[in-house]
Protein backbone atom coordinates (compact mmCIF):
# COMPACT_ATOMS: atom_id res chain seq x y z
CA UNK A 1 0.00 0.00 0.00
CA UNK A 2 1.36 3.85 -1.01
CA UNK A 3 2.72 5.70 1.99
CA UNK A 4 0.99 8.81 2.77
CA UNK A 5 4.13 10.30 4.02
CA UNK A 6 7.27 9.59 2.74
CA UNK A 7 10.27 10.34 4.84
CA UNK A 8 13.96 11.29 3.65
CA UNK A 9 17.15 11.59 5.02
CA UNK A 10 18.90 9.72 8.10
CA UNK A 11 18.46 6.61 10.35
CA UNK A 12 21.05 5.86 13.01
CA UNK A 13 21.47 4.75 16.97
CA UNK A 14 21.43 6.96 19.58
CA UNK A 15 23.25 5.99 22.43
CA UNK A 16 22.55 7.34 26.04
CA UNK A 17 24.49 7.26 28.63
CA UNK A 18 22.59 5.30 31.76
CA UNK A 19 22.52 6.77 35.32
CA UNK A 20 24.02 4.88 38.12
CA UNK A 21 26.93 2.33 38.53
CA UNK A 22 30.60 2.35 38.79
CA UNK A 23 32.98 3.54 36.46
CA UNK A 24 34.50 -0.19 35.89
CA UNK A 25 30.75 -0.99 34.84
CA UNK A 26 29.27 2.37 32.55
CA UNK A 27 25.34 0.91 30.39
CA UNK A 28 24.50 2.57 27.52
CA UNK A 29 20.99 2.78 26.03
CA UNK A 30 20.31 2.15 22.07
CA UNK A 31 17.73 4.17 20.96
CA UNK A 32 16.12 5.05 17.48
CA UNK A 33 17.46 7.91 16.04
CA UNK A 34 17.57 10.03 13.25
CA UNK A 35 14.85 13.07 12.47
CA UNK A 36 12.48 11.58 9.27
CA UNK A 37 13.06 8.03 11.45
CA UNK A 38 11.70 9.45 14.42
CA UNK A 39 9.44 11.40 12.48
CA UNK A 40 8.30 8.24 10.19
CA UNK A 41 7.78 5.76 13.64
CA UNK A 42 5.62 8.56 15.14
CA UNK A 43 3.03 8.44 12.41
CA UNK A 44 2.97 5.09 12.64
CA UNK A 45 1.71 5.43 16.08
CA UNK A 46 -0.89 7.68 15.36
CA UNK A 47 -2.12 5.38 12.27
CA UNK A 48 -0.42 7.23 9.18
CA UNK A 49 1.07 5.04 6.59
CA UNK A 50 4.44 6.15 6.70
CA UNK A 51 7.57 4.90 4.76
CA UNK A 52 11.64 5.62 5.20
CA UNK A 53 13.81 6.30 2.41
CA UNK A 54 17.33 6.44 4.52
CA UNK A 55 20.60 4.32 4.25
CA UNK A 56 21.49 1.14 6.71
CA UNK A 57 24.41 -1.14 7.04
CA UNK A 58 24.57 -4.38 6.43
CA UNK A 59 25.32 -5.11 9.80
CA UNK A 60 23.89 -6.14 13.08
CA UNK A 61 22.93 -2.17 13.74
CA UNK A 62 21.59 -2.07 10.64
CA UNK A 63 19.38 -5.20 10.64
CA UNK A 64 18.48 -4.09 14.66
CA UNK A 65 17.58 -0.43 13.12
CA UNK A 66 15.34 -2.06 10.17
CA UNK A 67 13.35 -4.62 12.77
CA UNK A 68 12.88 -1.40 14.62
CA UNK A 69 11.33 0.80 11.90
CA UNK A 70 9.04 -2.77 10.79
CA UNK A 71 8.03 -3.76 14.63
CA UNK A 72 6.84 -0.29 14.57
CA UNK A 73 4.47 -0.11 11.47
CA UNK A 74 6.62 1.79 9.03
CA UNK A 75 7.39 0.89 5.30
CA UNK A 76 11.11 -0.28 5.29
CA UNK A 77 11.03 -1.12 1.66
CA UNK A 78 12.83 1.99 0.27
CA UNK A 79 15.76 1.76 2.88
CA UNK A 80 19.27 1.48 0.83
CA UNK A 81 21.05 -0.83 2.28
CA UNK A 82 25.08 0.00 1.96
CA UNK A 83 28.59 -1.61 2.58
CA UNK A 84 29.11 0.33 5.11
CA UNK A 85 28.55 1.08 9.18
CA UNK A 86 25.07 1.89 10.52
CA UNK A 87 25.33 5.71 12.26
CA UNK A 88 25.45 5.90 15.89
CA UNK A 89 25.17 9.09 17.90
CA UNK A 90 26.10 9.28 21.52
CA UNK A 91 23.74 11.42 23.32
CA UNK A 92 24.50 13.06 26.64
CA UNK A 93 22.00 15.38 28.64
CA UNK A 94 22.04 18.51 31.11
CA UNK A 95 20.35 18.78 34.47
CA UNK A 96 17.28 20.32 32.32
CA UNK A 97 16.77 17.11 29.83
CA UNK A 98 18.32 19.04 26.65
CA UNK A 99 20.79 17.31 24.89
CA UNK A 100 24.14 17.11 23.62
CA UNK A 101 25.40 14.66 20.37
CA UNK A 102 28.82 13.24 19.73
CA UNK A 103 28.75 11.97 16.44
CA UNK A 104 30.22 8.97 14.93
CA UNK A 105 28.55 9.30 10.88
CA UNK A 106 31.89 9.55 8.66
CA UNK A 107 31.39 7.54 5.78
CA UNK A 108 28.75 6.25 7.85
CA UNK A 109 25.79 4.42 5.36
CA UNK A 110 23.37 7.48 6.93
CA UNK A 111 25.19 9.74 4.84
CA UNK A 112 26.02 7.90 1.85
CA UNK A 113 22.85 7.91 -0.26
CA UNK A 114 23.82 9.41 -3.89
CA UNK A 115 21.23 10.08 -6.88
CA UNK A 116 21.84 6.83 -7.97
CA UNK A 117 20.07 5.32 -4.78
CA UNK A 118 16.71 6.96 -5.22
CA UNK A 119 13.96 5.74 -7.35
CA UNK A 120 10.40 7.43 -8.27
CA UNK A 121 8.83 5.05 -6.28
CA UNK A 122 10.34 6.10 -3.04
CA UNK A 123 8.63 9.43 -3.47
CA UNK A 124 5.17 8.17 -3.78
CA UNK A 125 2.82 9.58 -1.40
CA UNK A 126 0.59 12.74 -0.79
CA UNK A 127 3.38 14.29 1.80
CA UNK A 128 7.08 13.78 1.24
CA UNK A 129 9.22 15.46 4.66
CA UNK A 130 12.96 16.36 4.28
CA UNK A 131 15.61 18.20 6.41
CA UNK A 132 18.35 20.10 5.97
CA UNK A 133 21.15 17.70 6.69
CA UNK A 134 20.31 15.80 3.71
CA UNK A 135 22.28 18.89 1.93
CA UNK A 136 25.61 18.66 3.53
CA UNK A 137 27.72 16.47 1.08
CA UNK A 138 27.34 16.72 -2.79
CA UNK A 139 26.42 13.22 -3.07
CA UNK A 140 23.76 13.77 -0.19
CA UNK A 141 22.60 17.10 -1.95
CA UNK A 142 22.32 15.24 -5.27
CA UNK A 143 20.17 12.36 -3.80
CA UNK A 144 17.96 15.02 -2.03
CA UNK A 145 17.37 17.08 -5.25
CA UNK A 146 16.59 14.07 -7.25
CA UNK A 147 14.04 12.89 -4.43
CA UNK A 148 12.36 16.22 -4.67
CA UNK A 149 12.56 15.45 -7.97
CA UNK A 150 10.24 12.82 -7.78
CA UNK A 151 8.06 14.05 -5.48
CA UNK A 152 6.54 16.99 -7.44
CA UNK A 153 6.22 14.73 -10.03
CA UNK A 154 4.50 12.61 -8.08
CA UNK A 155 2.71 15.73 -6.74
CA UNK A 156 2.90 15.25 -2.96
CA UNK A 157 3.35 18.14 -0.72
CA UNK A 158 6.57 18.72 0.55
CA UNK A 159 7.37 19.57 4.74
CA UNK A 160 10.27 21.18 5.26
CA UNK A 161 11.87 21.14 8.52
CA UNK A 162 14.82 23.27 8.79
CA UNK A 163 16.24 21.57 11.60
CA UNK A 164 19.70 23.13 11.45
CA UNK A 165 23.25 22.44 12.76
CA UNK A 166 25.88 24.54 12.46
CA UNK A 167 28.45 22.81 13.42
CA UNK A 168 27.65 20.47 10.79
CA UNK A 169 28.57 23.15 8.15
CA UNK A 170 31.91 24.27 6.73
CA UNK A 171 30.36 28.07 6.73
CA UNK A 172 27.62 29.86 7.28
CA UNK A 173 26.97 30.59 3.49
CA UNK A 174 26.83 27.02 2.76
CA UNK A 175 23.70 26.48 5.66
CA UNK A 176 21.59 29.48 4.09
CA UNK A 177 22.34 28.10 0.55
CA UNK A 178 21.01 25.00 1.99
CA UNK A 179 17.81 26.53 3.36
CA UNK A 180 17.43 28.75 -0.10
CA UNK A 181 17.43 25.74 -2.09
CA UNK A 182 15.03 23.62 -0.19
CA UNK A 183 12.31 26.34 1.10
CA UNK A 184 10.90 26.84 -2.22
CA UNK A 185 9.66 23.34 -2.90
CA UNK A 186 7.76 23.29 0.77
CA UNK A 187 4.16 23.73 1.34
CA UNK A 188 5.39 23.87 4.84
CA UNK A 189 8.23 24.92 6.63
CA UNK A 190 9.06 23.71 10.53
CA UNK A 191 11.59 25.62 12.34
CA UNK A 192 12.53 26.06 15.95
CA UNK A 193 13.57 29.11 18.07
CA UNK A 194 17.20 27.49 17.69
CA UNK A 195 16.82 27.25 13.74
CA UNK A 196 15.42 30.74 13.26
CA UNK A 197 18.69 32.07 14.99
CA UNK A 198 20.62 29.65 13.09
CA UNK A 199 19.83 32.45 10.32
CA UNK A 200 20.04 35.30 12.26
CA UNK A 201 17.50 37.74 14.28
CA UNK A 202 13.64 35.86 13.92
CA UNK A 203 12.55 38.89 12.08
CA UNK A 204 15.46 38.61 9.62
CA UNK A 205 15.13 34.68 9.17
CA UNK A 206 11.15 34.68 8.75
CA UNK A 207 11.68 37.24 6.06
CA UNK A 208 14.27 35.11 4.60
CA UNK A 209 12.08 31.84 4.94
CA UNK A 210 9.03 34.34 3.22
CA UNK A 211 11.40 35.24 0.23
CA UNK A 212 12.36 31.70 -0.61
CA UNK A 213 8.22 30.57 -0.04
CA UNK A 214 6.08 32.60 -0.51
CA UNK A 215 3.10 30.74 -0.36
CA UNK A 216 4.00 27.85 2.35
CA UNK A 217 2.77 27.85 6.04
CA UNK A 218 6.01 28.34 7.96
CA UNK A 219 5.60 26.82 11.56
CA UNK A 220 8.47 27.74 14.59
CA UNK A 221 8.36 26.68 17.80
CA UNK A 222 9.61 27.34 20.76
CA UNK A 223 10.86 24.66 23.03
CA UNK A 224 8.28 25.07 25.98
CA UNK A 225 6.92 28.20 25.12
CA UNK A 226 3.87 29.47 22.17
CA UNK A 227 4.32 27.60 18.48
CA UNK A 228 2.31 29.80 15.59
CA UNK A 229 2.01 28.50 12.29
CA UNK A 230 1.46 31.34 10.16
CA UNK A 231 -0.09 31.40 6.49
CA UNK A 232 -2.96 32.77 4.20
CA UNK A 233 -5.17 32.41 7.41
CA UNK A 234 -3.67 34.34 9.19
CA UNK A 235 -1.48 33.33 12.28
CA UNK A 236 -2.56 30.69 14.47
CA UNK A 237 -0.64 30.40 17.69
CA UNK A 238 -0.75 27.87 20.83
CA UNK A 239 1.13 27.62 24.29
CA UNK A 240 2.80 23.97 24.96
CA UNK A 241 1.97 21.84 26.70
CA UNK A 242 3.96 21.80 30.38
CA UNK A 243 5.49 18.64 31.66
CA UNK A 244 8.35 17.61 33.44
CA UNK A 245 11.40 16.79 30.78
CA UNK A 246 13.33 14.24 30.71
CA UNK A 247 14.99 14.17 27.75
CA UNK A 248 14.50 16.65 24.79
CA UNK A 249 15.91 14.23 22.36
CA UNK A 250 13.41 14.43 19.29
CA UNK A 251 10.78 16.80 20.95
CA UNK A 252 10.44 18.64 17.71
CA UNK A 253 10.26 15.26 15.53
CA UNK A 254 7.09 13.99 17.41
CA UNK A 255 5.78 17.66 17.29
CA UNK A 256 6.17 17.25 13.94
CA UNK A 257 4.75 13.73 13.43
CA UNK A 258 1.65 15.10 15.44
CA UNK A 259 1.43 18.23 12.86
CA UNK A 260 1.65 15.91 9.76
CA UNK A 261 -0.87 13.31 11.24
CA UNK A 262 -3.77 15.84 10.94
CA UNK A 263 -2.76 17.28 8.13
CA UNK A 264 -2.96 13.61 6.08
CA UNK A 265 -5.83 12.27 8.18
CA UNK A 266 -8.02 15.47 7.39
CA UNK A 267 -6.66 15.40 3.64
CA UNK A 268 -5.38 18.99 4.27
CA UNK A 269 -2.96 20.24 1.31
CA UNK A 270 -2.61 23.30 -0.59
CA UNK A 271 -5.37 24.50 -2.85
CA UNK A 272 -7.59 22.10 -0.52
CA UNK A 273 -10.44 24.05 1.19
CA UNK A 274 -9.59 23.38 4.44
CA UNK A 275 -5.60 23.85 3.61
CA UNK A 276 -6.75 28.16 5.08
CA UNK A 277 -9.14 26.68 8.00
CA UNK A 278 -7.75 28.02 11.11
CA UNK A 279 -9.13 25.52 13.11
CA UNK A 280 -6.89 22.80 10.68
CA UNK A 281 -3.66 24.71 11.93
CA UNK A 282 -5.41 24.90 15.73
CA UNK A 283 -5.46 20.89 15.77
CA UNK A 284 -2.07 20.62 13.95
CA UNK A 285 -0.21 22.69 16.94
CA UNK A 286 -2.39 20.72 19.45
CA UNK A 287 -1.41 17.42 18.42
CA UNK A 288 2.18 18.46 17.73
CA UNK A 289 2.70 19.84 21.28
CA UNK A 290 0.38 16.62 22.77
CA UNK A 291 3.45 14.18 20.78
CA UNK A 292 6.21 16.91 22.52
CA UNK A 293 5.11 16.43 25.38
CA UNK A 294 5.25 12.63 25.49
CA UNK A 295 8.33 12.62 24.00
CA UNK A 296 9.97 14.30 26.52
CA UNK A 297 8.82 11.94 28.94
CA UNK A 298 11.34 9.22 28.76
CA UNK A 299 14.95 9.02 27.57
CA UNK A 300 14.68 8.84 23.59
CA UNK A 301 13.07 10.05 20.54
CA UNK A 302 10.44 7.67 20.60
CA UNK A 303 10.14 6.06 23.75
CA UNK A 304 8.28 8.33 25.22
CA UNK A 305 5.40 7.50 22.08
CA UNK A 306 3.49 5.35 24.04
CA UNK A 307 -0.28 4.92 24.98
CA UNK A 308 -1.16 7.53 22.29
CA UNK A 309 -5.53 6.24 21.70
CA UNK A 310 -6.38 10.23 23.27
CA UNK A 311 -3.78 11.78 20.87
CA UNK A 312 -4.96 9.53 18.01
CA UNK A 313 -9.07 10.41 19.01
CA UNK A 314 -8.03 14.16 18.56
CA UNK A 315 -6.46 13.65 15.32
CA UNK A 316 -9.41 12.38 13.67
CA UNK A 317 -12.27 14.20 15.68
CA UNK A 318 -13.85 16.69 13.21
CA UNK A 319 -12.60 20.48 12.95
CA UNK A 320 -15.12 22.91 14.37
Amino acid sequence: MTAQVACFGEALWDIFELPGGDASLTRYQRVLGGAPANVAVGLARLGVRASLIAGVGRDAFGEALAEHLREDGVDVRSLVWMKRRTGVTFVSRDEQGQPSFLFYRHETADVSLSAADIVPAMAAARWALLGSSTMMTPDLRAATREFITHAVAKRAAIFFDLNLRPHLWATRKDMVAAVEALAPHASVIKASADDLAALGTEGKALTLLRKCAPEATIIVTRGEGTAAAMGAFGEVALAARRAPCVDATGAGDAFIAGTLAVLVKHNARPKVRVWDSRALWERALDVGHRMGQKAVSRVGAVTGLVRLEAIRNRVNAQLR
